[in-house]
């Protein structure tokens, strides 16, 4: 702005320099030709919008020179025509120097604009980059804080994420970046910093209790199986009611045919209590038992009977001292009011003037009453002690009453008064109450024993009733017994003969048996000898090494079962063997005869041994044989007896005891059922018992204990019920939820409520994020906005070093006038350039005319001279009388130099330009002038006209034009230098 307003300046400064030099020359061309005479110079006008520059023909004056006689008037008109041709001339001239100077203010009005817009668009350029520069900056910046806000809100995002997915440390850590982004981002202090800070608090919070507890589970699964349990229970006891039922019915039933059973089990007992031994046992047995039980129950009676009597001897001792307590209480109640009533009397007495022998009486009494006072105190020290209380707190507080004592002083009175009273009332309540009970308990006790009384007398009838029972059992049993005792004598007598028998059997054998493994011994040992003695191999030799060591050991084996046979038969080998040797040798008659008897008598010993052998056998097997001739006697007598005893009988008993058995095994199937029933029922009150306990065990804590409770109920009701069933089916649920707490006791806590706290922060951040990315798109839209402009404003700029000014329309329009300005410009100087030639032409005229009319005298003008003859062409009026055509606002604003009337004058008449927006042309006579000045709309109209008219232009001229054009070209010359000259400003 500084720039234009100096180039303006310098631009006013030159047209003012302009204006004083086109001053000068026209007030020095104005004084130079103030007394030129004046002829009427014709100049066709021609209606053309340029300046036009023309030449004269020399041909044509120097015809008109010579054709003319030197004369005065030719010279005067010579002079006339050189006189007009310098006014042309000093016209043409001023015209060049006033298109000089429009010429060069339409340059520099161009070098203006070009300047103000080359100004403009570099100014356009700084400032729309530094606003695109101060957007850019901005957007940086709210894409920063974008960035920083979407990376906070990301680290939320993540923080959520983390925290859901149990990496608390890890959402601690996102959440810490978050903070931090957001101090750096919002500041410490502030309200997204503590939103983010919520997040760390949240998880924190929930980070001091992150896990719940599972026992809820556990205590469920508990009370869900204590209610199928309990209803276990009551299906069970359903169950059980009917079982019970139906065992009270098949027990009816029973009891029906036992009772028949009984009748006909009478009646056979009846005829077996001769010959049943069984039946008289067991009734013995069972009267023996009755008899017993009876016996104890006697005792037992007696014991209750002394016990219930000592009780009684208790009660009434009891009820003796809780009377005399309660007598005594009375006692010394009454002794202490005649105490008190005699010890009035005495005072009353002492006081008076009775009588001595009267007051000592009233003494006496008194001395009495507190003698009777003592004892009964001594009595019942504690009645005394609050009787005694009472009475003083009775005067203390009548004595407060009647005086003058404040109110709570005499309610405090009253109050003890009143306490003592209760106290007294209480201790006496006590006393009575004591006495009362021991009344009751006396008759209680008395009860009591006549009950036991009566349950004695019943018990001793009851064990003599038993007694008699027992005796006649046992006398029944011994008839009978005595019976089958001769069969079982007989049995005996049976077996002691069979073992007899066997004994006897097993010595005969075991003697035959040692006589046997004596010879094969003896036919080893020789075998084994030869052997041992020969050449054989000696596995054979072993081999009848073995067999003799093997009868050697049934040989001793058989010598241990039967050692008396085996020594005989042993002593008979050696006999025989000396008796061999003794016969075979040379010994005498009487050793052979000894040695053979001792053989004899050895054999002899032998013989009876072995026949005393056979002989017990044999006596052994008759007594067999008559031991069980005599019992199968005495089983014969027996049966026969029974069965005719009994046979009818029998049969009754027998068909009542099918009965009953069928009864009885209904009813042990029911009781079976029962007891089934019964069983189920106590496992299911086990079983409940033991959840119960695992339900105390849980609550205890003790989830261990609990399960192991739970497991073994589990194990008894697989064992009761199987494998697969709804009753383990059950237990299992309860052992797994209880298996499930004792592995996890503890599970993640909800998260909810935190997840809810960041999520609020998210949503904070969120917002921001969408306030950022918001801000961030309008500042990158003012961006982009303001980059358009600035490149807009750049590319104006490159156009207009480029020379390109397109975008100033005001360049343009100064480089079209400047354009008009230069042609005005160059039209004036070729006017000037013919102007000059017409006035060189006419000098060079008026210099021949003048030497013409020197050398010859001039004639009088010829008149039949017809050249000159007539009004003069260029007589008449000037048509380009009227307004200048530059009148009105110069363009450049500036006081025109053509404005107001013009100067010259046509004898005295001011030639004025008649029409505006016209061109005004200065010719010679003979030749076409050209317009000086026109505007650019001016211009273009005249280029479209094509008509022609001729118009006259007054001109003078004299001897001193030559010096008159000098000046004023001097003048001009001067102006144009100071226009030139730079200035400084």
């Amino acid at each position: 702005m500084k720039n234009n307003q100096v180039h303006y300046k310098m631009y006013k400064a030159k047209k003012n320099i302009v204006y004083a030099g086109l001053m000068t020359t026209a007030t020095l061309a104005g004084l130079t030709l103030a007394n030129v005479n004046s002829t009427e110079v014709h100049a066709d006008v021609a209606n053309q919008p340029a300046v036009t520059a023309t030449t004269s023909s020399a041909s044509d004056a120097s015809t008109t020179s010579a054709a003319s006689n030197v004369s005065s008037d030719v010279v005067s008109q010579a002079q006339e025509k050189v006189n007009a041709a310098s006014d042309a001339v000093t016209a043409a001239s001023s015209a060049v120097v006033t298109t000089s100077a429009a010429n060069s203010t339409a340059q520099e009005n161009v070098a203006a604009a070009k300047s103000a817009a080359t100004s403009t668009a570099q100014s356009n350029v700084n400032s729309t980059s530094a606003v695109a520069s101060s957007a850019f900056n901005d957007y940086s910046a709210a894409k920063s804080t974008a960035s920083a806000a979407t990376e906070t809100s990301t680290n939320i995002a993540a923080a959520y994420n983390q925290f859901k997915d149990g990496k608390t440390d890890n959402a601690l850590n996102v959440a810490q970046a978050a903070v931090n982004e957001a101090q750096k981002l919002y500041g410490n202090n502030s309200s997204q910093v503590q939103a983010a800070e919520n997040v760390i608090n949240a998880i924190n919070e929930y980070n001091q209790n992150p896990t719940v507890s599972n026992k809820g589970k556990a205590v469920d699964a508990l009370k869900a199986y204590e209610k199928y349990a309990n209803e276990q229970i009551v299906s069970a006891q359903k169950a059980l009611d009917e079982a019970n039922a139906n065992q009270a019915n098949l027990q009816k039933q029973l009891d029906a045919a036992l009772s028949a059973q009984a009748q006909a089990k009478t009646a056979l007992d009846n005829a077996k209590l001769a010959v049943n031994l069984d039946a008289l046992k067991k009734a013995y047995e069972e009267a023996s038992a009755n008899a017993e039980k009876a016996t104890a129950a006697l005792n037992n009676a007696n014991n209750v009977l002394a016990n219930a009597q000592k009780a009684l001897d208790d009660a009434n001792d009891a009820q003796k001292t809780a009377g005399d307590n309660l007598a005594n209480a009375k006692a010394v109640i009454a002794a202490a009011d005649a105490l008190d009533e005699a010890k009035a009397l005495n005072d009353d007495a002492q006081n008076s003037d009775a009588e001595d022998y009267m007051k000592e009486g009233y003494a006496q009494d008194y001395q009495k009453a507190q003698d009777a006072y003592d004892a009964a105190a001594k009595a019942s020290p504690e009645i005394a002690k609050a009787y005694q209380a009472v009475k003083e707190a009775k005067a203390l507080n009548e004595d407060a009453q009647n005086s003058d004592a404040e109110d709570y002083m005499k309610e405090g009175y009253a109050q003890a008064y009143q306490d003592a009273k209760d106290a007294f009332n209480n201790a006496m309540a006590a006393l009575q109450k004591a006495n009362d009970d021991a009344v009751n308990n006396v008759k209680a006790a008395t009860e009591k024993v006549n009950t036991a009384k009566d349950n004695q007398t019943a018990a001793q009838k009851t064990a003599d009733d038993a007694r008699n029972v027992q005796t006649d059992a046992l006398a029944k049993y011994n008839e009978l017994h005595q019976l089958e005792q001769n069969v079982a004598n007989a049995q005996d007598a049976l077996n002691d003969a069979n073992a007899a028998q066997k004994t006897a059997s097993d010595n005969l054998a075991n003697a035959q048996a040692v006589i046997k493994a004596a010879d094969e011994l003896d036919s080893a040992k020789a075998l084994n000898d030869d052997a041992q003695n020969s050449d054989a191999e000696d596995y054979m030799k072993e081999g009848y090494a073995q067999a003799y060591q093997d009868a050697k050991d049934a040989y001793d084996a058989a010598a241990k079962a039967s050692p008396e046979i085996a020594k005989a038969y042993q002593e008979v080998k050696e006999a025989k063997a000396l008796n061999e040797d003794a016969q075979n040798s040379d010994a005498e008659d009487y050793m052979k005869e000894g040695y053979a008897q001792a053989y004899q008598k050895a054999q002899d010993a032998l013989n009876k041994a072995m026949a005393a052998l056979q002989t017990a056998n044999d006596d052994a097997a008759n007594n067999v044989k008559d031991a069980t001739a005599k019992l199968a006697d005495a089983k014969v007598q027996l049966n026969n007896y029974i069965a005719k005893a009994t046979v009818n009988e029998q049969k009754a008993y027998d068909d009542a005891t099918a009965k009953v058995n069928d009864a009885t095994k209904s009813l042990e199937d029911a009781k079976a059922a029962t007891k089934k029933a019964q069983d189920t029922s106590n496992q299911k009150n086990e079983f409940a018992t033991d959840a119960a306990a695992a339900y105390n065990e849980l609550k205890a804590d003790h989830s261990e204990n609990a399960l192991n409770t739970a497991q073994n109920l589990l194990n008894k009701v697989q064992k009761a019920y199987g494998l697969n069933t709804p009753q383990a089916d059950a237990a299992e649920a309860l052992v797994s939820a209880l298996k499930d707490y004792y592995l996890n006791p503890t599970s993640p806590a909800d998260k909810t409520a935190t997840l809810n706290k960041i999520q609020e922060s998210q949503n904070v951040f969120n917002n921001l994020v969408k306030d950022a990315n918001a801000a961030m798109d309008a500042a990158e839209a003012k961006y982009q906005d303001a980059q358009k402009n600035a490149d807009a404003a750049k590319a104006v700029l490159d156009r207009v070093n480029n020379g390109d000014f397109s975008d100033f329309p005001a360049v343009k329009d100064a480089e079209e006038a400047q354009k008009l300005a230069q042609t005005n410009y160059d039209n004036a100087l070729a006017n000037l350039k013919n102007a000059q030639a017409n006035l060189d032409l006419a000098k060079t005229n008026l210099e021949a005319a003048k030497k013409a009319a020197s050398e010859k005298p001039a004639d009088k003008p010829s008149t039949d001279d017809q050249g000159n003859k007539g009004d003069d062409t260029n007589k008449g009026d000037d048509t380009n009388k009227g307004d200048d055509t530059n009148k009105g606002d110069d363009t450049n604003k500036g006081d025109d130099t053509n404005k107001g009337d013009d100067t010259a004058k046509d004898n005295g008449a001011v030639v004025n330009d008649t029409k505006k927006s016209e061109v005004t042309v200065a010719t010679s006579a003979d030749k076409k002038a050209a317009t000086t000045n026109v505007t650019r709309a001016e211009y273009k109209a005249a280029n479209n006209q094509n008509s022609t008219k001729a118009e006259t232009l007054p001109q003078t001229g004299n001897e001193n034009g030559v010096a008159a054009i000098a000046l004023g070209a001097a003048a001009a010359m001067f102006g144009l230098g100071l226009a030139g000259k730079k200035r400084e400003f």
